[in-house]
């Protein structure tokens, strides 16, 4: 049996503070765009994702 962590990338150098941020920014936009659709507000995950230029 495989330990529970054994799927995580361990990167030699962390990353940049400002990737760091502008990847975390982009998930939450992401995930609150995903949620929005699934609720049926597409036109308003859309002009999220235009907005935040994610098209």
């Amino acid at each position: 049996m495989r330990p529970a962590n054994a799927h995580r990338v361990v990167l030699l150098t962390p990353l940049p503070l400002r990737t760091r941020i502008r990847a975390a920014a982009r998930r939450r936009i992401d995930h609150t765009g995903a949620w929005l659709a699934g609720h049926g507000h597409f036109r308003a995950a859309e002009l999220l994702w235009r907005a935040c230029r994610m098209w």
